[in-house]
């Protein structure tokens, strides 16, 4: 907790206080490039690659090759069932069950004086809605005319519910885990180096709320719940065993 806690921490202070909404959204914007490469790491595409980015950094650690393999392919495994799992529930129980709308459909309703009222527009099939976002934004060439065409594509493709943000679990359940094992297994000169990833958990969660996919509750509790689920999985004997490569009789 004391890895990923202060910075969890900073995440707070960041949007809640000082209130970075649609920030990175404008056309030829470096902030607007960061945050969307940032909320890309940890998207469908971004996720499996950071696993692997994970799983390698554990298997350095393992003595032997037949040892490093075996560690890589149980992390790899590990990893991929828990996200899975949770980008399941989180889509088709919490999010549809909690009904929040995300800030970018607000934005689009009212830029465009649009009649539609969000909770009979979320009721459509995905793809329907993501033809009624596109629709408006194609028609209103005033309103979206320096919005960057990233992050308008992003807008149409997350066309589901928001609370809570599954991209900050991603990143705060991997940032923790491999901040953990960087802190405990590496040398202690390069102990420093645990803040990478948990600056990049920050960053993910940032980006969410800049450009416009989330406000800051949902981004405070995606990162409160992926570091709740890392912790608890450190927890378990047999995965704390595989992080740090120690026998659980060793441990006793």
């Amino acid at each position: 907790m004391k890895v990923s806690l202060p910075m969890y921490i900073v995440l707070l202070c960041t949007v809640w206080l000082f209130y970075p909404e649609f920030t990175a959204c404008s056309k030829d914007s470096i902030w607007c490039s960061v945050a969307y490469w940032a909320t890309e790491s940890a998207g469908r595409i971004g996720t499996p690659v950071i696993i692997l980015i994970t799983s390698f950094v554990f298997a350095i650690y393992a003595q032997s090759l037949k040892a490093k393999a075996k560690t890589f392919f149980k992390t790899f495994i590990v990893f991929s069932i828990v996200l899975s799992t949770f980008a399941f529930l989180n889509e088709h129980l919490i999010k549809s069950t909690l009904q929040v709308a995300r800030p970018s459909h607000t934005y689009i309703i009212r830029q465009t004086k649009s009649l539609a009222r969000l909770d009979s527009l979320y009721t459509l099939p995905v793809t329907e809605r993501r033809k009624f976002f596109q629709g408006l934004i194609d028609g209103d060439t005033i309103s979206f005319r320096d919005t960057d065409a990233r992050v308008l594509s992003h807008w149409i493709e997350e066309a589901g519910y928001s609370f809570p943000s599954g991209h900050s679990f991603n990143a705060f359940l991997l940032g923790s885990i491999l901040a953990f094992s960087i802190y405990y297994m590496a040398n202690r000169n390069l102990r420093w180096l645990y803040i990478l990833p948990m600056t990049w958990a920050v960053l993910v969660a940032v980006s969410r709320v800049a450009i416009g996919a989330h406000s800051a509750l949902d981004v405070s509790i995606g990162g409160a719940l992926g570091i709740l689920v890392s912790h608890t999985l450190l927890y378990f004997s047999v995965t704390q065993a595989l992080l740090t490569h120690q026998r659980h009789a060793e441990r006793g």
